[in-house]
């Protein structure tokens, strides 16, 4: 067979386009201007994000600064620092926007709760019965509103035992908020310097759990050289369970026992405490 016969008469033939130069700068100016067009969207979302988080900041500034401000001053309400009776007052708007909140901000209303108590305070020291009402009131609210967004604080249910006793008389619901207290912190010196006048106030109607408990508190206090409260209250609320208070102390430290002895005898008190000799009768005492 000739190679004539091997050959296709009407073979298709198939060419690519080429592309010009024209072509090829019209195609660059095309991709770049895609590439400008994505660029200008991602600068503009860049910008409209930086316009709402300008607006978002300046619209909750106020807010943020005010809850701080808040925040600040119930770290010194725990610390037992004073004030001034005027001093809170400027802080009840702040305290009021904290408690009707739609967010749960446990740092916010535990500071309004304490602000409440500090107030509440103030109005029995200074025999304020026309407003002492509205203000146990208010703080019942608070604390109830704390401890629902943060429960577990062992603090405000301390306070909430005490507070439902001064308001309403002793109810066992006290004490089971009482055992709330120390099963959430039962170690935390600030919360026993005054839970602890709380509880051997209310000795007598406590279980056995929680009296052995407020004994090893007050023997954890006097370890911990917290003197000021720990005599307070065992010449206090202490005084009818002296006795067993002392033996708790046998277990503290040897320095400690002797400085809790001198501070009795400086106050004229000639207790037997565990481990200490007994001081020397001497006519100016």
């Amino acid at each position: 067979m000739s190679d004539d016969a091997l050959r296709f008469p009407h073979a298709p033939t198939f060419s690519l386009p080429v592309q010009t130069g024209v072509d090829a700068r019209l195609a660059a100016k095309g991709r770049r201007r895609g590439g400008e067009g994505t660029l200008a969207a991602a600068r503009l979302f860049t910008l409209l994000l930086g316009l709402a988080a300008i607006a978002w900041g300046a619209a909750t500034f106020p807010t943020f600064w005010r809850q701080s401000t808040l925040e600040r001053t119930a770290v010194h309400i725990v610390e037992r620092d004073a004030f001034k009776p005027e001093a809170l007052a400027p802080l009840l708007p702040a305290v009021a926007q904290a408690e009707e909140s739609a967010w749960c901000r446990p740092a916010a209303v535990r500071a309004a709760a304490l602000v409440r108590l500090r107030l509440a305070e103030d109005a029995m020291a200074a025999g304020e019965r026309d407003v002492l009402d509205d203000r146990l009131a208010a703080l019942d609210g608070a604390i109830r509103g704390s401890l629902a967004c943060a429960p577990a604080d062992p603090f405000l249910w301390m306070v909430f035992a005490w507070l439902d006793g001064a308001r309403n008389g002793f109810d066992p619901r006290q004490i089971e908020a009482l055992r709330l207290s120390y099963r959430l912190g039962a170690n935390e010196g600030w919360v026993a310097a005054r839970r602890n006048r709380y509880a051997l106030s209310m000795f007598a109607r406590l279980p056995p759990d929680l009296a052995d408990a407020a004994v090893a508190e007050f023997a954890r206090m006097v370890d911990s050289w917290i003197y000021g409260e720990s005599i307070a209250e065992f010449v206090g609320p202490g005084w009818p369970v002296r006795d067993r208070l002392l033996t708790s102390l046998s277990g503290v430290g040897q320095l400690q026992r002797e400085a809790f002895a001198k501070a009795l005898y400086a106050q004229g008190l000639d207790v037997a405490v565990p481990g200490v000799a007994p001081r020397d009768p001497r006519p100016w005492y």
